[in-house]
């Protein structure tokens, strides 16, 4: 993703006169010489141009209506879709009650799980689902922000598993999102903690990816399975992780920056094109990124809290405080 850097760099000199054009080489030169820099352009003068990209054009947002998928009155956090199509949603209705919407209508939504059942209490903290996805032999892992644990749950919700609880003789302190990677390796989130945590399950692994502090919140994993994209809403950016194939720590680079706007990134996903989809919670907006041109290339406003996104099958799925919403990007 360092091609990022350079497609900013020239963007950015395009608009500018020659005497700077050479200061911006010569910081970009230093800025790559010593490595693990890049970014990509966003601007506020937004320019609704489609750009080809990776493949497809995007709809413009005149034509994408969202669609209310599931209106509950109460649902906040992640969103995960099984390998046969249907559809999970964290805390449905109550904290901690996982649903499963049918593939076919979405429609008729069946708790799946409540925890709380499962797991009890930690002083006046029950458990309540955030992060969701589905592991290579369909079972579906969760993360309790709840009571701070990382949860495997059986595709007949028969068997509940605690993969992790704690690093280093402490108790997780928070914990948002995962990702997994295609090793299996998972990646948790804890942003009151700075920390992403590292999860080998099959050896009992827990360990630390960062090696600098922060506070990251949403997660996705590149479409190459190289690096861990991270969303740090309190710094108004989204980071990037090279993942080591080794357990060892690794250093963040910035992807987005949206400082010094406020604008709060919280959530990531990656489309079939390798598209990059941010929810930015507090805007009610999704935006889309091409990394291979470093560029913004579209906007889409949601009507709800853009808190958790996920892609599947051509469409963009948005969680937000009271609703599921769906944006077709193509039949």
């Amino acid at each position: 993703m360092k091609t990022l850097g350079y497609a900013c760099l020239l963007y950015i000199a395009f608009k500018t006169n020659l005497k700077q054009i050479f200061g911006i080489i010569f910081l970009f030169t230093f800025l790559f010489v010593w490595g693990g820099v890049g970014c990509v352009q966003t601007t506020n003068d937004y320019l609704p141009e489609p750009t080809l990209g990776n493949g497809d054009l995007l709809p413009t947002p005149e034509i994408v209506k969202p669609e209310i998928i599931i209106n509950p009155h109460r649902t906040r956090g992640g969103l995960a879709f099984s390998g046969n199509g249907d559809l999970y949603i964290a805390n449905f209705k109550k904290d901690g009650a996982i649903a499963k919407l049918n593939k076919k209508s979405f429609k008729n939504p069946e708790v799946f799980i409540d925890l709380t059942e499962w797991i009890s209490s930690i002083g006046e903290f029950p458990a309540s689902a955030s992060g969701l996805c589905f592991d290579k032999k369909g079972r579906l892992l969760v993360v309790d922000a709840g009571t701070g644990k990382l949860l495997r749950i059986s595709p007949k919700a028969n068997k509940l598993e605690v993969l992790a609880d704690s690093y280093d003789g402490y108790r997780f302190e928070s914990v948002e999102d995962l990702a997994i990677a295609p090793n299996g390796d998972l990646f948790v989130s804890s942003p009151l903690s700075g920390t992403i945590y590292r999860i080998r399950p099959d050896i009992g692994y827990v360990g630390v990816l960062n090696d600098d502090l922060v506070r990251v919140v949403g997660l996705a994993i590149s479409p190459d399975g190289k690096q861990l994209i991270a969303t740090e809403p309190d710094a108004s950016r989204v980071v990037v992780y090279d993942i080591p194939k080794d357990l060892i720590l690794a250093d963040s680079w910035t992807l987005v920056d949206f400082s010094p706007s406020g604008i709060e990134p919280r959530s990531a996903a990656f489309d079939d094109r390798g598209r990059l989809y941010l929810g930015l919670g507090n805007l009610n907006e999704i935006r889309v990124f091409d990394l291979e041109l470093g560029v913004e290339i579209e906007r889409y406003s949601v009507d709800t809290e853009a808190d958790s996104v996920v892609y599947h099958k051509g469409s963009i799925y948005v969680g937000g405080n009271d609703k599921v919403i769906r944006l077709r990007l193509r039949d």
